[in-house]
Parts: C-alpha cells; sequence; structure tokens
C-alpha cells in the first residue's frame, strides 16, 4: 500500500496542481448576467421643454460580469442617467441612450434605447398679454 502511495510521489502532486489551477481559474472567470430595474435620472433639460407626465421612469438593464463582481452590486447604488442635451425646441419626440453609472469594473451593462415625449412648455405671460389686448 504504501509503494502504491508514494510511488511517483512527484507527478502526483503535479497533477493534483494542475488540477487545482484549473479549478480556480474556471471558477474565476464565471460570467453571470443578471437583470434589474433601475430608476431614470433625466439631465440637460433644455428651456421651454417638459417631458410627457406619463413617462416610464423605470427601466430594464442586463448587467454582465463576473459573478463575484454581480452579486456584490446593489441596485441603489447604479443610476440611469438620460441626457436631453439634443432636445430641440419643437421637437416631439426624442431617442436617447441611458448611461448606467457607478458600474464595477469588469461589468457591462446592456440597455435599450428609450423614446421620451417632449412637450413644450406655454409661457403663460404671453398668453395673460395677448387677453390684455
Amino acid at each position: 500500500m504504501k509503494r502504491w502511495l508514494f510511488q511517483n510521489l512527484g507527478l502526483k502532486f503535479l497533477s493534483l496542481l494542475i488540477a487545482f489551477s484549473l479549478w480556480a481559474y474556471v471558477g474565476s472567470r464565471q460570467v453571470l448576467e443578471q437583470r434589474l430595474s433601475l430608476h431614470l435620472e433625466f439631465a440637460d433639460m433644455p428651456a421651454g421643454i417638459t417631458l410627457d407626465p406619463n413617462v416610464k421612469t423605470n427601466i430594464s438593464v442586463g448587467l454582465i460580469g463576473r459573478k463575484d463582481r454581480i452579486l456584490d452590486i446593489d441596485p441603489e447604488d447604479l443610476s440611469a442617467l438620460v441626457s436631453l442635451r439634443g432636445a430641440q425646441p419643437g421637437q416631439k419626440e426624442i431617442v436617447v441612450h441611458p448611461k448606467i453609472q457607478n458600474l464595477p469594473v469588469g461589468v457591462t451593462a446592456n440597455v435599450m434605447d428609450v423614446t421620451l415625449r417632449l412637450i413644450p412648455l406655454v409661457d403663460n405671460s404671453k398668453k395673460s398679454k395677448k387677453k390684455k389686448a
């Protein structure tokens, strides 16, 4: 029995080292995909324009990354930011791509574009001047 156990001890140790290394490598490279619902935040709102009151304020986001990083994410720490900088007065709709902020290194986000309806603001001072005239 001793002979069977200790024969080629160096090769047995090497095979265990290789097996452990492969196990650790595969375990560290596990990729996980998780879907979250994030609240949309709007920035760079141009003057004279507002958003439709029925606008969708949550968006579904797919996160892809290493398992350990994905499982450590708290949805409260992430934000989906939409910039309305490109909106022009008189424009009825705008298609924007939300940017997910505060993502850990090695995690990517898949987000669909969002179409927002825009409503021009009515200047009440001009209405009151027209009524007086």
